[in-house]
């Protein structure tokens, strides 16, 4: 993306608004696109700018309209549009911040868990479609996906598409909202339920992993029997560029979850799943 200074991008944002906003500070923990918290009188809005010609704005719009029965648990829509030539999208700020570094995973888990069964309550008609199928380019977990591909259940429902605890904001241990919706689609909820076990994992915790599985199990009294296939189909999609997660981690405060700690845990994560070691 080009280096466009923060302030260039908060000027462009308030041309789009027809008000005046102030930088207050840029946000990280993600690396799809800029991302900046601004002062609109009093409240505090967020920006977001992408790549030249991405899409993410027209797919975060459209889904947006439709998370009302979410409540505050998601952003508001306030305007969109094209600041120097990238796409941009400006939203409500959703109180709280990353969740804090000595959270518990198992109370991450549960509130993801509630929040999940939530979301995926709502109608995915019309949003873009993805079974997320692995393909032939799942290196060394190809084999393993495909097997479990047969096992899966491919019934939709409206999915985040990035459900992580990055995504989740936080005020103690309470579970304020979950952002970053340009990813949403009609999709299995396997596709969400296993990035966020994965996620757990990552973060230590594997008794996280089940506790998450349990509560959303729990609050839509549906069984996922699918649960182990949608775990290994994650982690063939992970495994090529896992490393490359290390700089999300630290920018939820999370800096000693380098790539080295990411793959040890990782590598023992999916050999519990598939029954053998990995082989580098």
């Amino acid at each position: 993306m080009d280096q466009l200074t923060s302030p260039v991008i908060v000027a462009g944002a308030a041309d789009l608004l027809g008000r005046p906003l102030t930088l207050d500070r840029e946000l990280t923990g993600g690396q799809h696109a800029r991302t900046l918290m601004a002062v609109d009188s009093d409240a505090r809005v967020v920006v977001r700018m992408f790549p030249r010609g991405d899409d993410a704005v027209v797919r975060e719009r459209e889904v947006l309209r439709r998370l009302g029965p979410l409540g505050t648990l998601v952003p508001r829509l306030l305007a969109h549009g094209e600041a120097q030539g990238h796409p941009v999208i400006v939203t409500d700020a959703v109180p709280g911040g990353p969740p804090a570094p000595g959270l518990d995973p198992v109370v991450i888990g549960e509130q993801m868990g509630r929040a999940l069964a939530e979301i995926h309550r709502l109608d995915p008609v019309d949003l873009p479609d993805e079974s997320r199928q692995p393909t032939r380019r799942a290196g060394r977990l190809a084999t393993s996906a495909h097997e479990a591909w047969r096992e899966v259940d491919l019934d939709r429902v409206l999915t985040h598409g990035d459900f992580w605890s990055g995504n989740a904001l936080w005020e103690g241990e309470r579970l304020t909202g979950i952002v970053d919706w340009s990813g949403a689609m009609s999709a299995p909820r396997g596709v969400d339920i296993a990035w966020c076990r994965q996620d757990l994992v990552l973060l230590g915790s594997t008794a996280a992993a089940d506790r998450f599985l349990a509560v959303y199990e729990g609050a839509t009294g549906q069984r996922v029997r699918d649960v182990r296939a949608w775990d290994v189909i994650a982690a063939a999609r992970a495994d090529a560029y896992l490393e490359t997660w290390a700089p999300n981690y630290a920018g939820i405060g999370r800096p000693e979850i380098d790539g080295r700690l990411l793959r040890s845990r990782f590598d023992t994560w999916v050999g519990s799943l598939i029954g053998t070691r990995l082989q580098r």
